[in-house]
């Protein structure tokens, strides 16, 4: 097995700090607490809190592209709309930590985190603010959206989905998706 560099536990480590505490949270001499790393270890592969957070970003935006690869059984442009968006749903029916919807909203302070997003984005979800042109395209950001939502659900609401109604809403969003091919 592949060892893991230090850098990636540097990564993962300030990901449990966002966790538990918030992005602002995330600084050398809590990293350098929660890795055993030195400040100036942590500053050869981060030179600034910025490139910390950059590449805080890559990871997580790299880490969803390949879970999205994988359960769609390719790169997105190897895959057809419909596959896409099927690795789409699959992905964000989960519940993931709360790190990574923290990480996503904190994108939307910085152009360049956005970016970072961006590139996965544009392979895998329709363009929000493009009008669509016909039905298809519409099924298509009707289907994102509602798997947006069933993401950030139980981050932002008092009550959370069962179990089981989380089931059902990924069986009928991917009804949705069988229908249309």
């Amino acid at each position: 097995m592949a060892r893991t560099s230090k850098k990636n536990e540097a990564l993962v480590a300030a990901l449990d700090i966002v966790q538990d505490a918030g992005v602002n949270a995330v600084t050398y001499d809590s990293l350098s607490q929660a890795t055993g790393m030195t400040k100036s270890g942590l500053i050869y592969h981060f030179p600034t809190r910025h490139d910390l957070l950059v590449e805080m970003h890559r990871f997580c935006a790299q880490r969803w592209e390949a879970e999205l690869e994988k359960l769609g059984g390719g790169r997105a442009e190897e895959l057809t709309r419909t596959q896409r968006q099927r690795a789409l749903v699959l992905s964000l029916s989960k519940n993931d930590p709360l790190v990574e919807l923290l990480m996503s909203i904190h994108a939307q302070s910085h152009p360049e985190f956005q970016a970072i997003w961006k590139e996965v984005d544009d392979e895998w979800m329709p363009d929000p603010s493009r009008d669509v042109s016909d039905e298809a395209e519409l099924q298509e950001l009707i289907v994102a959206v509602l798997s947006m939502g069933l993401w950030v659900h139980d981050h932002v609401s008092e009550t959370h989905l069962s179990a089981g109604n989380r089931k059902k809403i990924l069986e009928h969003v991917l009804r949705i998706l069988d229908a249309d091919t």
